[in-house]
């Protein structure tokens, strides 16, 4: 009856492979809600089942002041070098520093949005913000700990939770009311605008900037000039040649320069009358008009000078 006993009991410790199992027995402390999280809960690392959740607790050799939860979980360190490949010893003490180090972290990530489950994710981290360690140090702790990181979907939730919570601050009833009332003003704004007499003076400018343009009169006048100067250069070129010649030059040249600014007072006047009185054109042109006007009375001048004087040209201008 023993041998039975013995012989059951042998069969189901190799037959589990328990035996040949290394168990490592590790705790967390997550910041995060372990709601979902349960005991027996798979623990994996990057997606390969090594271990489980052993147990959770509300409290373990933690500062006072600390509100997270310890959780204990329990891997399988055989596995992780057979099957994974992971020749490491997690259970000493120095090697989980080491890889602590290069980034070794734990998360709670959730098996299923229908479900809610939560699972323990091992996996390294690059770049790893520096542990954070809850546990209390002594010189010799029950349980080694790893530390964990917050979950992304706690980060996204805390965000959102942020940004709801500042939308919320905003006044949108003020933000509202003011926009109506700018809408109102600019409203009222537009409808004064008198667009009718704008179109209106616009098309009267542009009617009389044409009419100026193809204005007979002032085409003449300006190749008047233009033969006025030419020829009062032409005296000046040939001031070493016949003074008779010089003489009758220059009264003719006086005569065509007298009939060059008779023109453009005609001129001056026609662009008055067409030009409306309030128009922005009109005081250009009747600034323009009026500069010309005085430098055609200054030639005046100098033609009348010349005529009374034609050796001025030679002698210059006597002392009076």
């Amino acid at each position: 009856m023993v041998a039975i006993v013995l012989a059951t009991a042998a069969l189901v410790v190799f037959g589990s492979g328990s035996f040949l199992k290394q168990q490592g027995e590790f705790v967390l402390y997550f910041e995060d809600s372990v709601n979902g999280l349960a005991t027996g809960a798979p623990v994996k690392f990057k997606g390969v089942p090594i271990g489980q959740v052993k147990e959770i607790l509300i409290r373990f050799n933690q500062e006072e002041d600390s509100s997270s939860i310890p959780v204990i979980i329990e891997i399988d360190l055989t596995r992780l070098r057979t099957t994974l490949g992971v020749d490491i010893e997690l259970d000493d003490s120095n090697v989980l520093t080491e890889q602590i180090n290069a980034g070794l972290r734990a998360t709670l990530q959730q098996a299923s949005f229908v479900t809610g489950l939560l699972f323990v994710e091992l996996n390294y981290v690059t770049p790893a913000p520096p542990p954070v360690f809850h546990q209390i140090q002594n010189d010799s702790p029950e349980y080694l700990e790893i530390p964990t990181l917050q979950s992304g979907l706690t980060e996204i939730i805390k965000k959102v939770s942020k940004m709801v919570n500042q939308i919320s601050q905003i006044d949108f009833a003020s933000m509202g009311r003011r926009l109506n009332d700018t809408l109102a003003k600019l409203d009222k704004g537009i409808g004064q605008v008198d667009f009718k007499g704008l179109s209106d003076q616009a098309k009267q400018t542009l009617k009389s900037i044409e009419e100026l343009a193809t204005n007979e009169d002032l085409k003449k006048a300006f190749a008047n000039l233009d033969k006025t100067l030419d020829d009062l250069q032409g005296l000046i070129n040939n001031l070493d040649g016949d003074m008779g010649v010089l003489v009758e030059n220059v009264n003719l040249t006086l005569v065509s320069a007298r009939d060059t600014l008779d023109k453009f007072s005609m001129l001056a006047a026609d662009a008055d009358n067409m030009v409306a009185p309030d128009s922005p054109l009109r005081y250009e042109l009747t600034s323009a008009l009026s500069e010309l006007a005085g430098a055609m009375r200054s030639m005046r001048v100098l033609a009348d000078y010349l005529e009374r004087n034609p050796s001025a040209l030679l002698t210059g201008k006597q002392e009076q």
